[in-house]
């Protein structure tokens, strides 16, 4: 019964918008309803042909919209691929185009997420260059959705767990995207720097903490040494930093690499991507084939490629920096698996507690992957 009643309210909501061209999702709009208006192909449609000029040129007439959901996210934002099927002028069928949106339930984010999006295309991470980001296309206000183009190439956890020739030559584009990132000489008004880390770590700490008691003064133990160790970093010059370099927002191909997702994009130490990057190598591995050791290989060609990119007074100091966002990871990982999705896995705590302590005791992250 309660299921036929929703669907009732997402068919009259749907009927609403249709009959007064009304396409504002507020953020009192439940997610089924919304998911309904942004995978409707009718109602799609129409948005895309009359907002998107930069592909809808040359009097082009989308003839079809498919939708399908990328992501079922638990947070507040939802992810739909589509796919543009046209006619020109003389109604011969050109070429398709694959978009992805991203539905924010917070519309300033959005438009803040574009915004970056924006400033790295123009700054060069761009069609010609190795080193992408996917076209953003427009920020659509009333429905809080971004649209870019579909970022092409294979995910990086196909290769987290491989030692060859290829896959070292795609960690390698990795490592130079993100030094080409670093690099960037100019941090424009509006970036803001990275939260606060002190007040993140304790809270991962003391939740993990509350779920399982007998470990509440070793998580207090840990936490307090990734703070010592990450406290020292405040003095560090600040770059722009991607905030959530994950495998799976990086793209490969022998040409280059494109990163997506870029809503923790903020001003930090650059130590903040790589530790990140080699923390969740190693949680992949590990939940994967049961080592965190697996990537180790990749973590040095990534460590390697990068450090080169930097001057040689800067690269053992930049090392010591990435073990301690390495645990901060880690830890954020625990938190995340255990008290927000509340799995149940005891080898995976196990194994996270002593990666934290591993990274902590080391002095550079060469000891942990050598």
């Amino acid at each position: 019964m309660h299921v036929a009643v929703e669907q009732l309210e997402v068919s009259q909501e749907i009927s609403r918008v249709l009959c007064h061209t009304d396409l504002s999702v507020s953020s009192a709009t439940s997610r089924a309803i919304a998911l309904a208006i942004l995978t409707s192909p009718d109602m799609m449609r129409e948005v895309f042909q009359s907002r998107l000029a930069t592909i809808c040129a040359d009097e082009r007439i989308i003839s079809h919209c498919r939708s399908s959901i990328l992501k079922k996210r638990l947070g507040s934002r939802q992810v739909i691929a589509y796919r543009l099927s046209f006619k020109n002028g003389k109604g011969q069928t050109t070429k398709p185009v694959e978009l992805v949106g991203k539905r924010y339930a917070d519309g300033e984010e959005g438009e803040r997420v574009f915004r970056t999006m924006q400033m790295l295309w123009e700054a060069g991470f761009s069609v010609g260059s190795q080193f992408k980001i996917p076209q953003p296309l427009c920020y659509i206000s009333d429905l809080k959705l971004l649209l870019q183009e579909r970022a092409q190439g294979s995910l990086l956890p196909r290769y987290v767990g491989r030692g060859d020739a290829v896959a070292c030559d795609r960690m390698r584009m990795v490592a130079r995207w993100l030094a080409t990132l670093h690099r960037h000489d100019t941090i424009p008004e509006g970036i803001v720097s990275c939260e606060d880390d002190e007040t993140s770590i304790q809270s991962f700490a003391s939740r993990l903490g509350e779920r399982y008691p007998h470990l509440t003064s070793r998580l207090e133990a840990l936490a307090s040494a990734i703070r010592e160790r990450i406290t020292p970093c405040q003095d560090i010059a600040f770059t722009l930093v991607h905030g959530d370099f994950h495998p799976e927002n990086i793209f490969v191909t022998q040409d280059g690499a494109t990163v997506i997702d870029f809503d923790q994009f903020c001003r930090s130490d650059p130590a903040r991507d790589l530790g990140y990057l080699i923390a969740q190598m190693r949680t992949m591995a590990y939940r994967a084939i049961g080592s965190p050791d697996a990537p180790n290989r990749l973590i040095r060609v990534l460590l390697k490629t990068y450090l080169a990119h930097l001057p040689l007074a800067d690269r053992e100091a930049i090392t010591s920096r990435i073990v301690a966002f390495a645990a901060r990871t880690w830890l954020e990982d625990l938190y995340y698996i255990f008290c927000v999705l509340e799995d149940e896995g005891p080898a995976l705590l196990v194994t996270g507690l002593q990666e934290i302590e591993r990274f902590v005791k080391a002095a550079t992250v060469q000891e942990v992957v050598s």
